[in-house]
């Protein structure tokens, strides 16, 4: 009786992580399948897979839009903000998890409160601080927001992931003579990766969907990304449906990509220092 209930519990999940599955991966199906169609297809038939493939869609956003410059952007912008907030954010983790200075708790709260903020109160007075600065229509505002912005919460999840790991071997590496940013180099941050990886996964796959703070610090055309030309550019075609939904799917793959090839150290990430 024990087996047969369990059996019973394990298929009812089973079916409610597929429909689950389902509901999740249908607008990504649905994208995918509507722009292979033509604009007359898609009017007549819009919810049965294409007749035909057709990718004069995915052609348009190549050489009308300039696809790979956008692409080559958001890559850019994505790969400045992570490498500059890891800089910041990876020894601001390893002060506060392991070394012992006056007011660090407390400076570490303030850190942490800032979490609290919503992010629009910051629009109006970063905007006027970039415009004084002369950054305004420059990648280095986004790549500054950005980076800037995800800070507290990466130093917030490093802190906790550094903390659960032994002191002892950093006093041993300390009594050979070691100092403090090689004890950080050489041992903190192996042991740290997967949740240095997952940290940053999640920070990029945020910034590459982020709409608004390109939109507002870049106006020119041949510094825009990928979300705001799929949401400004592309919108001056909004009748098209296809071609509007090819350049959604497009800017959703690289995310998926993403996941897919670091799995396994988002899975190391989020268990990793829970057991000390």
């Amino acid at each position: 009786m024990k087996t047969a209930s369990i059996r019973s519990i394990r298929f009812i999940i089973f079916i409610a992580l597929a429909i689950i599955a389902i509901l999740a991966l249908y607008p990504l199906i649905y994208m995918a399948f509507s722009s292979m169609k033509p604009t007359l297809e898609y009017i007549k038939h819009p919810m049965a897979p294409p007749q035909t493939w057709y990718f004069d869609n995915f052609q348009a956003l190549i050489y009308r839009f300039s696809l790979v410059r956008l692409f080559g952007n958001t890559i850019l912008y994505v790969g400045l903000s992570m490498v500059a907030c890891l800089l910041i954010s990876i020894p601001a983790a390893y002060s506060f998890a392991k070394l012992k200075y006056r007011f660090r708790n407390e400076f570490y709260v303030v850190m942490i409160a800032t979490m609290t903020i919503p992010g629009v109160t910051f629009i109006i007075p970063n905007y006027l601080l970039m415009s004084k600065i002369g950054w305004t229509d420059h990648i280095v505002s986004v790549v500054v927001i950005w980076a800037v912005s995800a800070v507290p919460s990466t130093v917030f999840l490093l802190t906790s992931l550094m903390r659960g790991m032994p002191d002892e071997v950093l006093e041993a590496i300390k009594m050979d003579g070691a100092k403090y940013y090689q004890a950080m180099t050489k041992i903190i941050l192996p042991m740290s990766l997967p949740g240095v990886v997952t940290v940053s996964i999640f920070n990029a796959t945020n910034w590459w969907n982020d709409l608004l703070t390109p939109l507002i610090y870049l106006q020119s055309d041949n510094l825009k990304t990928v979300t705001v030309a799929v949401a400004t550019v592309l919108n001056r075609f909004s009748s098209d449906y296809p071609l509007l939904l090819s350049g959604l799917l497009l800017a959703s793959l690289p995310p998926i990509a993403i996941y897919i090839i670091f799995q396994g150290y988002i899975r190391k990430g989020l268990v990793v220092g829970a057991v000390k």
